[in-house]
């Protein structure tokens, strides 16, 4: 108690001097609408401004579910579309006479990934359980080619990545005038793969799209694989063309793994054209 009148005593003038200052802030406000307006408008400022940070570190927060729902909303307008766009297509010499899609999709989300290496796979948080099987194509949320599932668990599945030189060659065609060819990478830049067996007499320029065909027997067609960056001349009669990936493999996160319905069928289809 001794030490409370000590400090009172000691700080008396400061103390009387704040008390006087604030009843002459009141006073004013009190007496001057002009002072209230301003004190108003500033206080609404403040509020504004923690209100906004509020909101942003709360939406923050919230991303990660949001971007949950999005994906899976997403995926049920994938199928939905792809129910109504397939119904009535005939995809190599096959009509879909079960009125029912070609394919569909299912959600995944990526917990391991390389590109460093000759050899990249990729660790998928679905598996068997969730239905996927080996020689199904990875693509990624925005529709670009990722891989195709190898080997498959309970739940969780290895994907070989589009970065691997030991990845199968698949079908891709020049979007513009339609000529395929086989898509490889030679493992030298993890930002490009190589286009084969494209004649030398087709229309190619630099910065043509290229995406799969329906040949691929993995992935859907038209699934964007990226643009011509190079136009190479091999054995004097093909182009081997550099191909600039749309999707850059190092920062994947969430990714479709493609059903296509009838694959065998299909396949079995293709070896006797």
């Amino acid at each position: 108690m001794g030490s409370i009148l000590r400090f009172l005593l000691r700080y008396r003038t400061i103390i009387l001097f704040v008390i006087l200052e604030s009843v002459a802030v009141v006073l004013i406000f009190n007496n001057s609408k002009y002072q209230k307006t301003q004190f108003a408008a500033y206080i609404n400022h403040v509020k504004g401004v923690v209100y906004e940070k509020y909101a942003s570190i709360k939406q923050y927060f919230a991303l990660e579910e949001e971007n949950k729902k999005l994906i899976a909303e997403n995926l049920d307008l994938h199928n939905k579309l792809n129910k109504y766009i397939n119904s009535d297509t005939i995809r190599s010499g096959i009509r879909n006479i079960l009125n029912r899609p070609a394919y569909t999709y299912k959600t995944a989300k990526i917990i391991r990934n390389s590109t460093n290496k000759q050899q990249n796979f990729i660790i998928l948080n679905i598996g068997s359980e969730q239905g996927v099987r080996p020689e199904m194509g990875v693509i990624s949320s925005d529709e670009k080619i990722i891989g195709m599932i190898v080997k498959t668990s309970a739940n969780y599945s290895s994907a070989i990545s589009i970065l691997n030189t030991g990845f199968i060659k698949f079908s891709g065609k020049l979007k513009r005038t339609g000529n395929y060819g086989t898509i490889s990478w030679n493992g030298v830049n993890i930002n490009t793969v190589q286009l084969h067996d494209i004649m030398q007499q087709s229309d190619v320029v630099v910065g043509d799209t290229v995406t799969t065909n329906q040949h691929s027997g993995v992935f859907p067609e038209n699934i964007l694989i990226g643009t011509v960056e190079k136009i190479n001349i091999k054995d004097g009669i093909f182009y081997e063309i550099d191909v600039k990936l749309s999707q850059d493999m190092k920062v994947l996160q969430n990714v479709y793994v493609v059903d296509i319905h009838d694959k065998d069928e299909i396949n079995t289809l293709l070896k006797n054209e």
